[in-house]
């Protein structure tokens, strides 16, 4: 097998200089980051001029960026239904533009991939299928036609409608983000029939755990640290690495308040894993 670069979100420290936080990420250990501009002032020439810098002194890889808006609203599942991604008609023209100017700044940092969630997406039998589907084609598009290619994270919907999404797509540059927690975390499916299901269409894996809600797909599972939850990750990630994934492993935690600790926590776990997996 692959050895795969291990590294965490550039988000997950909750830093809000950029910089601090791939120095932080190196500091903790990590091999890479999947990038995210942290502060409006980055995408200024003088802002990436900075990252740039940075980006050498620490002699992190990047293998991958992510486009986060900075009003999608998380408190809540149905805050996120209504706010998240490139589908909602309200938001969708700014966010287009959004894409556009983001993958731009991305690829002048010398990224050559990117991730998003999609947002919300209809079942394909549902009215506002075909909408979602042009909005979503239209933001990848802007962000390819920066000289990126695009994953689509995983968990606001099931793995069965993400697969109909990409093969209506018909975008060979779009792929999975595949992160297993989110399944639970939104209770849109199970993360090892997922795996299986999506497995030789992704582009990017997080590393992240959860608990499941009581009430799935309305109230928040919860985020746990790597290795506490109840994602089996040498299942999910044995039919991911057969399905010819070799790419970098990327921890995330969005919760708790020892964000740092619970990455190095995440690493050492993940390592043990990897090693068990032959990997």
């Amino acid at each position: 097998m692959a050895k795969h670069l291990i590294g965490c979100t550039l988000w997950s420290l909750a830093l809000p200089d950029t910089v601090r936080s791939l120095e932080k990420a190196a500091e903790i250990g990590f091999e890479a980051v999947q990038f995210t501009f942290r502060q409006p002032s980055d995408m200024a020439p003088a802002g990436l001029a900075r990252l740039r810098e940075a980006i050498r002194r620490t002699g992190l890889k990047v293998p991958s960026g992510c486009v986060i808006f900075a009003d999608e609203d998380y408190s809540s599942i149905a805050a996120i239904r209504k706010t998240g991604g490139f589908v909602v008609p309200e938001l969708y023209d700014q966010r287009l533009e959004l894409c556009r100017r983001w993958g731009q700044a991305q690829a002048d940092l010398g990224l050559r991939h990117t991730a998003a969630h999609a947002g919300f997406i209809p079942e394909p039998h549902q009215p506002g299928y075909v909408a979602a589907l042009d909005r979503i084609g239209a933001c990848v598009d802007a962000l390819h036609d920066a000289g990126l290619t695009v994953s689509l994270e995983t968990g606001q919907e099931s793995a069965d409608v993400l697969k109909k999404v990409l093969d209506d797509l018909g975008r060979d540059f779009v792929g999975v983000n595949f992160d297993a927690a989110n399944f639970i975390l939104y209770g849109s499916d199970d993360p090892v029939r997922a795996a299986r299901v999506l497995a030789g269409r992704v582009s990017g894996i997080h590393i992240k755990d959860g608990r499941r809600s009581p009430k799935p797909g309305e109230v928040w599972g919860e985020d746990v640290p790597a290795g506490t939850g109840q994602v089996d990750f040498p299942a999910v990630l044995r039919p991911l690495f057969q399905g010819g994934f070799t790419g970098a492993l990327i921890i995330e935690r969005e919760a708790g308040n020892d964000r740092a600790g619970d990455l190095a926590a995440g690493r050492r776990f993940l390592e043990g894993v990897l090693k068990n997996l032959g990997s």
